[in-house]
């Protein structure tokens, strides 16, 4: 009753002296509640992102962007909270699968020990890729544009191509261009009017690939036609296109086979045994030198002839091969070599050049290896029932390509992971990827939104972003102190290590000193934070005695050396 006598008097003494002690004392009371020191968790909300921040939608476009904008709804949000405040904030971030170009250079083959600036296979790119880029994570994707090997793709003229034929050279070679497009053939009897030569075929062949072919430099293509010689039959022409035609080139196309492998390794065993079983049993070469199984260039020479001879009997000197084959060093790759018949004998065609084009090809770091993702194809929109070959609504589509894929892979195990590339219409068509993943019995897309945190702390005059981790110690922390400087500091580690608190107490035997403390702190983060970055902050609280049980507490951040040091900017 006698304190608040006096409480009332107080404020009537106030009152009659005037307000401006009044004001003062208000100045004071709002300079304490907004200099509150505290730490919480703020999820933000719907509201936050469109309301408050102004945004389109309910996630940030990175987390730079959620760094900057965020200090402001903290002010609003908490503007009693003063320095050395803390907020950790969950926010969401838009975190779309992003395809990275890669165009491969001469120095990169070279990086990879490529002796030609190409891959020769599917061995040679993952091996790139690997080398690349070291760091890759589950999902990640590369666009990858490099050389390789042209496979010689086939092609035969049909009755609307040699109609074409017929009508583009009616002026130039009137009677072979009526008789090509009346018959669908070409006349190949030299005395015949309606005679076509090599150089008149492929200049018709040039006609017809330039109509239905985009060209790509460096693609083989080996184009059959049947002819008239007296009697129906027909012939083919390998051509390649040089950027602005298709021009006449190498030999016959043939790749080995297993019973190719099979024969090489008999013939030879007795003259390269280990060479000659490993083939044999592989049905490939191996051209690590190394290896008790090598194979030089002369020896697979060796094998091409025991082939050749065995399936083109009837070959002539002049003949010529281009050959694919398998080797392995350290993974298996298919190699092209272009031989020719000289004096009975398979040599290597010095004048034929391998056959390479540009490729441009999307790959995905999935289950722990880059692979091609699973592309659609048009039977698949129409198994999901799709009108056209594509999606127009995301959420219809990951809702079906979910289903579809557990329809795909009915073995599925959990963690496998499935990267898909589907095609989407939104007034135009583009590619689109996502990722799946298989838990709980069924795949579950991986959303393009992520949920984040960031903490944030309080300067004194704004919210920056702050890693600072606020460490209370235990009893385990004591113990790991009293481990590192028990050698150092006997009666205060053992009273420590006893009562699990410093004892602050000067002059005491038992005492810790403020230089002590640090070396203890010190101790402690290099046991349980030894990988922290640098930059990484932490304010330890720890128990002490002073007459009494209380706390204290320490701020350290870790510097350029690598050494915990006192944060004096706390």
């Amino acid at each position: 009753m006698k304190n608040t006598f006096y409480l009332l008097m107080l404020f009537i003494g106030i009152a009659i002296t005037g307000c401006e002690p009044m004001e003062d004392i208000h100045n004071d009371i709002d300079e304490k509640i907004s200099n509150v020191e505290g730490s919480m968790d703020y999820t933000l909300q719907e509201e936050d992102y469109t309301d408050n921040l102004g945004l389109s939608f309910t996630s940030f476009d990175s987390e730079d962007d959620a760094r900057e904008l965020i200090p402001a709804l903290l002010s609003d949000l908490y503007p009693a909270l003063g320095k050395n405040s803390s907020v950790n904030v969950t926010f969401n971030v838009y975190d779309p699968i992003r395809v990275e170009e890669y165009v491969v250079t001469a120095t990169d083959y070279e990086a990879v020990g490529l002796t030609e600036n190409y891959f020769s296979g599917m061995g040679d790119i993952v091996d790139f890729l690997q080398f690349q880029f070291p760091q890759a994570e589950q999902g990640d994707y590369v666009e990858l544009t490099y050389n390789t090997l042209a496979d010689e793709e086939a092609y035969m003229l049909n009755d609307a191509d040699f109609s074409l034929i017929g009508e583009e050279f009616e002026d130039e070679y009137p009677d072979p261009a009526s008789s090509a497009g009346e018959y669908g053939n070409f006349e190949r009897r030299e005395t015949n009017d309606a005679y076509w030569s090599n150089e008149m075929i492929l200049e018709a062949i040039n006609e017809v690939l330039l109509e239905n072919i985009d060209g790509v430099e460096g693609q083989k293509y080996n184009v059959s036609y049947d002819i008239y010689n007296g009697s129906a039959g027909t012939e083919s022409m390998t051509v390649q296109f040089n950027g602005n035609a298709y021009v006449a080139v190498g030999g016959t196309p043939y790749e080995l086979t297993t019973d190719d492998y099979d024969l090489a390794g008999a013939e030879l065993a007795e003259a390269y045994p280990e060479p000659a079983g490993n083939a044999a049993q592989y049905h490939s070469f191996a051209i690590d030198e190394d290896s008790e199984n090598y194979w030089s260039m002369d020896m697979i020479l060796e094998a091409f002839n025991i082939v050749l001879k065995e399936n083109f009997p009837d070959a002539v000197d002049g003949d010529k091969f281009e050959i694919s084959y398998d080797v392995y060093s350290g993974g298996v790759s298919t190699k092209l070599q272009a031989v020719i018949l000289q004096d009975g004998t398979y040599v290597i065609d010095e004048s034929a050049a391998v056959s390479t084009i540009e490729e441009t090809k999307v790959f995905a770091f999935t289950n722990n290896s880059w692979n091609t993702p699973l592309i659609l194809e048009e039977e698949d929109y129409t198994e999901m029932g799709q009108s056209y070959p594509n999606f127009d609504d995301e959420d219809e589509a990951i809702y079906k390509l979910a289903i579809f894929l557990e329809n795909r892979f009915p073995y599925a195990q959990d963690g496998d992971f499935v990267a898909l590339g589907y095609d989407f219409y939104s007034g135009e068509t583009t590619r689109e990827y996502a990722n799946f993943v298989f838990e709980d019995g069924e795949f579950n897309y991986i959303p393009s939104v992520v949920e984040s945190s960031l903490q944030f702390g309080n300067d004194g005059t704004q919210w920056v972003p702050d890693n600072t981790i606020r460490y209370s110690l235990s009893g385990a922390d004591y113990g790991i102190i009293a481990s590192a400087l028990e050698d150092d500091y006997g009666n205060p580690v053992e009273s420590m290590e006893n009562y699990s608190n410093f004892d602050r107490r000067e002059g005491n035997s038992a005492y810790w000193s403020d230089e002590m403390l640090l070396e203890a702190m010190q101790a402690l983060l290099n046991e349980i934070a030894p990988n922290a970055e640098v930059g990484q902050q932490y304010v330890l609280t720890f128990d002490i005695y002073n007459g009494t049980n209380t706390t204290e507490s320490l701020s350290l951040i870790k510097d350029e050396s690598g050494t915990w040091v006192l944060n004096n900017e706390e």
